[in-house]
């Protein structure tokens, strides 16, 4: 039987969450002076240091005024802006959420922390102990598994806040745990084929359209693959490889967060099929997850397998020539849906404020500033329309794309264990840089899905 682990707060956090349930409380009064810093490590048995740390957090959030040489008082000023810390996956949301200050759409004394949730000490103690990293955690969908399997470490939303924010269907069953919701989604990304339509004229190619089949496919890029020309870009990267699993009518994870090389029948096939696709007929570039080269924006290649957010640089450098579509796919399947969400760490001593700046996020204004950046589609149903798409000045047909692709699409199953998530993204650079031999490959993933 699997046993909850729960961890012991840092001492700070703890010096913290008890002198600020004593401000709620009304024991400590708005104006009224704390302890001093040696009486509250007595009380504690602390050191001074770690009182300290615990009163800067109080001061960072509003609750405390310190002046030098004297004891912090409660604050009774009610016009100051909680400091938060926000914690970004990746660089692109960091850019992203930094765009989003210059528009003042964020509180004014927010603090951007860039988290690179790749590395693996970082993703580790940020899942240990969320609350020392930051107020809130803007990541990727494909890490909310990693926190779901730990709730003591994340701050529940209840069923009221989440019903005045207007989400999709698909979303709520993301994300519910119960009566509560694990984290607050905020853009969401189909995986499409974009497709150079100049490339497909010039060699008298057909273009594709949505009744295409997968031997048009193979055909259509087959024929462009040539004198450093590729028919088809995809890369090595976790939800390139879900999709593909999902358009052949498997899945990467099944729903308990291992991998799915056994119940999956399609899984060995699709292995298979990247292979051949790469090494044989090489109709695909081999880029590694950190290559930042773009053969499809560089005009080297006719299609490209890739998310919304691609979607202003790829017409900045394609322009009119700029198509949409899905690749083939059977009749059950469901494209893969990513996007990114926030998270609010546990033992938040007052989370008002984190809460406050969510609803900030999912308000119309910011939703749609979202689109305009190149973020990600709406997660709210009120702007995942016609009218908010003709806010990126692109051709009514891609965004009818994007719009009718989105209720096909739905969150893939993810793993729960990074460490397992890693060893699949190991395997899956073996195989499109052929380290190993097709049947080894097909070997070691059933052995991963032990």
């Amino acid at each position: 039987m699997n046993q909850k682990i729960h961890r012991v707060a840092p001492l700070h956090r703890q010096i913290a969450e008890n002198l600020s349930n004593q401000v709620s409380s009304g024991k400590l009064k708005p104006g009224e002076r704390l302890p001093s810093e040696r009486q509250i490590a007595n009380q504690f048995q602390a050191s001074r240091a770690t009182v300290r740390t615990a009163l800067h957090h109080l001061e960072q959030v509003g609750l405390i005024t310190r002046r030098e040489r004297r004891s912090a008082v409660v604050s009774i000023r009610r016009d100051i802006t909680p400091y938060l810390r926000i914690a970004c996956s990746n660089p692109r949301l960091v850019h992203l959420f930094s765009r989003l200050g210059e528009l003042q759409l964020l509180p004014p004394r927010c603090q951007l922390q860039l988290t690179d949730l790749q590395q693996n000490e970082a993703l580790r103690q940020l899942i240990s102990q969320p609350a020392t990293a930051a107020d809130v955690i803007i990541l990727d969908l494909e890490h909310i598994n990693l926190f779901r399997a730990q709730p003591e470490q994340y701050y529940p939303l209840t069923r009221r806040m989440w019903s005045d924010w207007h989400v999709t269907t698909q979303l709520h069953k993301m994300f519910a745990e119960g009566n509560s919701y694990v984290a607050a989604p905020l853009c969401l990304s189909p995986q499409l084929v974009y497709v150079n339509h100049a490339q497909l004229r010039e060699a008298q190619v057909e273009l594709p359209t949505k009744s295409w089949q997968w031997d048009q496919f193979l055909e259509i890029t087959q024929r462009l693959t040539h004198r450093g020309r590729y028919g088809f870009q995809f890369r090595p990267s976790f939800n390139h490889l879900a999709e593909l699993m999902a358009l052949r009518g498997g899945e990467l994870f099944q729903a308990d967060g291992k991998i799915a090389a056994h119940s999956s029948a399609s899984f060995e096939s699709t292995i298979r099929f990247i292979h051949e696709m790469v090494h044989v007929h090489k109709v695909s570039p081999i880029l590694a997850k950190t290559d930042q080269i773009n053969l499809f924006a560089d005009n080297r290649c006719a299609m490209a397998l890739d998310g919304f957010e691609m979607l202003h640089y790829y017409h900045e450098k394609i322009g009119d020539d700029l198509g949409v579509t899905v690749l083939p796919r059977t009749n059950s399947a469901a494209g893969v849906l990513s996007g990114f969400a926030a998270l609010i760490p546990a033992r938040q001593e007052d989370s008002q404020p984190v809460l406050d700046l969510l609803r900030t996020l999912l308000s119309s204004r910011a939703q749609q500033t979202l689109v305009q950046i190149g973020g990600g589609l709406p997660v709210r149903n009120d702007l995942l329309n016609m009218k908010t798409m003709k806010m990126l000045n692109m051709p009514d047909e891609i965004s009818q794309v994007f719009l009718r692709q989105l209720p096909n699409s739905k969150p893939t199953a993810q793993p729960y264990l990074s460490e397992h998530k890693r060893e699949v993204e190991k395997l899956c650079l073996e195989l499109w840089l052929g380290l190993d031999n097709i049947e080894s490959i097909c070997r070691r993933f059933k052995e991963l899905g032990g």
